[in-house]
């Protein structure tokens, strides 16, 4: 028995102490961005566990909050202007107003996030994730999203101008109203987004990955059916892992009588 309890002494001892350390850090992180950018410096194997923590409306500008585990916490309000985040996790996390403008948010995680009218403008977003994130009248000005995955993320009336989302996952986004002018979408896969009232001027249609299923205005669908038709034909073939031109399907993108199929009712009407 005494070799029993011994061995679930350790793990509970570990468990204590990391709960001791995550509780330590709120209050420091609290103290001043100086004060925590100095901590982190002196401990950079520790990797900050600040899950749920309420830290609504702090100003946390220029922070070092790379891998830091966020999830479900709330900032709503917070001012974390030219911060890092590379790596952090964000899942849930309540943002809304956020200031994350300029941050360098490579490869974090955001998935459900609130992102409610949060300034992104300038920020980096490369590789990140925001699957399901909300986005609504979010400000991603000039905001570096290659490679980023944004499927079923909600950018209703978001302000996209020149962001870079070239190469990122925007199935099933909706992008409702939303300003995407003088955006770099090449290969950027729209499958099933919602680019209904979109404003699209200098946007770069025409290397984009895949308008296949795609929610467009009238006038947009027209031009992409006349200009770029494949872009409406290709789909993605799990056999070969890749994209290819569906031929049978392009050929009646190419009548013109065609305007979205039986299957899109709803597209270009």
């Amino acid at each position: 028995m005494i070799v029993f309890k011994s061995v679930i002494a350790v793990p509970l001892f570990i468990a204590i102490n990391l709960s001791c350390a995550g509780s330590q850090q709120i209050p420091l992180l609290k103290s001043g961005v100086e004060n925590w950018n100095k901590w982190r410096e002196e401990h950079r194997t520790v990797m900050p566990d600040l899950a749920r923590v309420t830290l609504a409306g702090v100003n946390l500008g220029g922070a070092n909050m790379g891998l830091a585990n966020l999830a479900g916490a709330n900032l709503a309000g917070a001012d974390i202007g030219e911060a890092c985040l590379v790596g952090a996790d964000l899942r849930e996390a309540n943002l809304d107003g956020v200031n994350l403008n300029n941050d360098n948010l490579d490869s974090a995680n955001l998935d459900g996030a609130n992102l409610d009218n949060a300034n992104l403008a300038g920020a980096h977003l490369r590789g990140a994730h925001l699957r399901g994130t909300y986005l609504g009248g979010a400000f991603l000005v000039e905001t570096n999203l290659p490679g980023a995955s944004l499927d079923s993320a909600d950018l209703r009336e978001a302000d996209l101008r020149g962001a870079n989302l070239a190469g990122a996952d925007l199935t099933e986004a909706n992008f409702l109203k939303t300003n995407l002018k003088d955006a770099n979408l090449d290969s950027a896969n729209l499958w099933f987004a919602d680019l209904k009232s979109a404003k699209l001027g200098g946007a770069r249609l025409g290397k984009v990955r895949t308008f296949y299923k795609t929610k467009l205005d009238t006038d947009i669908l027209s031009e992409i059916k006349t200009e770029w038709p494949e872009k409406l034909a290709t789909i993605w073939d799990d056999t070969k892992k890749d994209w290819v031109i569906d031929d049978t399907l392009l050929e009646q993108v190419k009548k013109p009588d065609w305007h979205g199929g039986p299957e899109e009712e709803d597209q270009g009407k």
